[in-house]
């Protein structure tokens, strides 16, 4: 009979721990909480984030209010407004995560609903009436808000309420149900596809289409990658826990086509050429990429006339040539970071020609396949 897993706290070093709680069947989920005994003499539990650096960085901003002997029982009054309960998120919780802003927006759309309303006056029926008004609002872009985007906003309402109930602010707070999603995706770029897309997209563009290409990495890695993670003479990429969004540090091999690559741009850097900022590998006038790379992505697909096609469809693309290729899905998946079989499985898009092949070898006569 299989052992039944348990929630469990680790000892990561003095006041900071590290806690496992299991999501699936083979899942788990981290989480780092400060725990310490306050200038009261009360013992307190401090949910610190699930990136190691950003925990230490709340454990000793804990310590130092400790010291300072900040009342941390302030909020801990009866009346509190979903408001003021998402400004105190968004100050003690979300200040150090890598999706601040993100959460900002999610804080700002709630609170427009739920933001004069004590918490304790969260029903399970005012977060129904919150999807509803939701689903009847559309986006700047005249389009209804997908059920993929209502659930980042839920998820948010649903963590922020439980980290209320963790405060002691209130007592429970009410089920919040996600919507079933529907996002899986059957894009991959074919070989054709690709090199077009290189031949009208200008230089910095093609330089990350190229790394996303060879190695299946995410869009916020590469624009993140700066050069002490590139080991050119092992032909690893190594990337640490808090560079991915899974939080564990990945190796990615580096193909001839992404070293041939990369020697180009080191060689333009070290000439002076682009004068790099930061040690970002991937650069635009010497600086980090910002976020305009994204028109320019927009651009190259329309003038290369490829329709439907995400940046992240890369991924997928990667993973459906690997497996193309008879490569075995463990190593695979050690490369691109994915951490269960049914979602990698998502991103391997066979098409129809590969389905074909399958059948076709079986049909072959018996020396044809022998000399095969």
């Amino acid at each position: 009979m299989e052992q039944q897993r348990k929630t469990t706290w680790e000892r990561v070093e003095p006041y900071l721990y590290r806690v496992h709680r299991p999501l699936g069947a083979a899942e788990w989920s981290i989480t780092y909480y400060v725990k310490f005994q306050d200038w009261k003499g009360i013992m307190r539990t401090v949910p610190a984030g699930k990136n190691l650096k950003a925990a230490r960085k709340k454990k000793n901003l804990s310590l130092a209010d400790n010291l300072r002997e900040v009342d941390f029982d302030k909020d801990k009054v009866k009346g509190v407004t979903f408001a003021q309960w998402g400004k105190s998120y968004l100050e003690r919780y979300a200040s150090t995560k890598r999706s601040r802003r993100e959460d900002e927006r999610h804080v700002r759309t709630l609170s427009a609903f739920f933001g004069n309303l004590l918490l304790s006056q969260i029903t399970r029926a005012k977060v129904e009436e919150f999807k509803q008004s939701r689903k009847e609002r559309l986006t700047w872009r005249e389009q209804p808000v997908s059920d993929a985007y209502c659930n980042r906003e839920l998820a948010c309402l649903r963590h922020i309420l439980k980290l209320a109930v963790e405060e002691g602010v209130i007592e429970t707070a009410p089920i919040v149900r996600l919507y079933k999603e529907n996002n899986a995706r059957e894009r991959a770029l074919s070989a054709e596809e690709y090199q077009r897309l290189l031949s009208v997209s200008p230089p910095h563009l093609q330089r990350i289409v190229t790394c996303a290409y060879e190695t299946g990495m995410r869009a916020g890695e590469i624009k993140g990658l700066t050069w002490d993670k590139v080991d050119v003479k092992t032909g690893f990429i190594r990337l640490a826990a808090e560079d991915t969004k899974t939080n564990e540090k990945r190796a990615i091999p580096i193909s001839p086509a992404l070293q041939r690559m990369l020697e180009e741009i080191r060689k333009e850097q070290r000439e002076g050429k682009v004068a790099p900022i930061g040690g970002h590998v991937f650069t635009w006038g010497g600086r980090a990429m910002s976020e305009g790379w994204k028109r320019a992505w927009a651009t190259a697909c329309q003038k290369a006339g490829l329709e439907d096609l995400r940046f992240h469809d890369l991924r997928h693309t990667f993973v459906t040539r690997k497996v193309r290729e008879g490569q075995d899905y463990k190593r695979i998946m050690a490369i691109t970071g994915h951490k269960t079989f049914a979602v990698f499985q998502r991103y391997n898009n066979p098409s129809e020609e590969d389905l074909k092949a399958v059948v076709l070898a079986d049909s072959l006569p018996p020396m044809v396949q022998r000399k095969a």
